[in-house]
């Protein structure tokens, strides 16, 4: 009996390593794959001409912004971030500890965001999230194994589109209005929409500026929140703080993320720069 039960669990071990490894193996293709797309949708950019919008033609937030975020920086074309900070979600809400490296493309919107938490020895998670050329994909992985949430679709395109473009508050060069990203008034001297367009998606975050010209908070409503129900629109909100000069652009060190829910507001992210590169 008790070798019996010794060989099950042996079995049940080697199970979850080949799972482990298959799915490895799968994700490390699926991210090679969209590298080579990311480089070749960059190159390309490179012999396009854009018809930028004046800066004198956008709102005045967004020029006391750039003006202090940018000034006279080049233009970031691949930018890497790693990152800690805490995370936690609506099926476990317990924080758990976030360690992530995200790669992100400055002149196309592009972005391979890897992270894992840890909630104790027996209980972590992986987190990918994939976005190119209008196609988004994510997962949460149980011991990096075990897929117990895989986004895509149209929801997942909407969703890691708007997030890329949330995140530009780490490389600002990325918000000089061009090709693809312009600015609209809201009628008041602290706040602004940018709105993004890629592969027939177009999505909107509204950004709040202090006094300084930093960015206090961004505001979208084009982000998804998975639910009993399927995946569900939601308010979110990301703030912003600890802005320090890193690169030659001035950046935000720490964000926390929140959805604005009806019933309150549930802040399921913490992020804290710790180190970035601009090529």
């Amino acid at each position: 009996m008790v070798e019996k039960v010794l060989l099950i669990g042996i079995a049940a071990l080697g199970a979850v390593v080949l799972v482990g490894i298959v799915g490895a193996v799968i994700a490390r293709l699926r991210r090679r794959m969209l590298m080579r797309r990311l480089h070749a949708a960059v190159a390309q950019r490179r012999q396009q001409t854009l018809a930028p919008q004046p800066r004198e033609a956008l709102p005045a937030p967004v020029q006391r912004y750039l003006r202090r975020a940018v000034g006279d920086a080049p233009l970031a074309e691949w930018i890497e971030l790693w990152e800690e900070g805490q995370f936690r979600s609506f099926a476990y809400p317990r924080w758990g500890k976030l360690r992530a490296r995200g790669v992100y493309t400055g002149t196309v919107p592009g972005m391979i965001w890897r992270a894992r938490v840890w909630h104790s020895l027996l209980r972590w998670y992986t987190i990918e999230l994939l976005y190119a050329s209008g196609i988004g994909r994510g997962s949460l992985k149980l011991w990096g194994a075990f897929t117990l949430f895989d986004p895509d679709g149209p929801e997942a395109n909407e969703a890691l589109l708007v997030r890329v473009l949330m995140e530009t508050v780490w490389f600002p060069t990325s918000l000089v209005p061009g090709g693809l990203l312009r600015w609209e008034s809201l009628g008041r001297d602290d706040a602004a929409r940018a709105v993004l367009s890629d592969s027939g998606i177009t999505i909107r975050a509204d950004f709040y500026f202090t006094s300084d010209g930093d960015v206090e908070r961004i505001v979208t409503l084009d982000k998804y929140r998975d639910a009993d129900t399927g995946y569900e629109r939601e308010q979110c909100t990301m703030y912003c703080e600890d802005w320090q000069n890193v690169g030659g652009m001035r950046i935000p060190m720490q964000v926390r993320l929140e959805w604005n829910l009806e019933s309150g507001g549930f802040e399921y992210m913490r992020r804290r720069i710790v180190r970035v590169r601009y090529r």
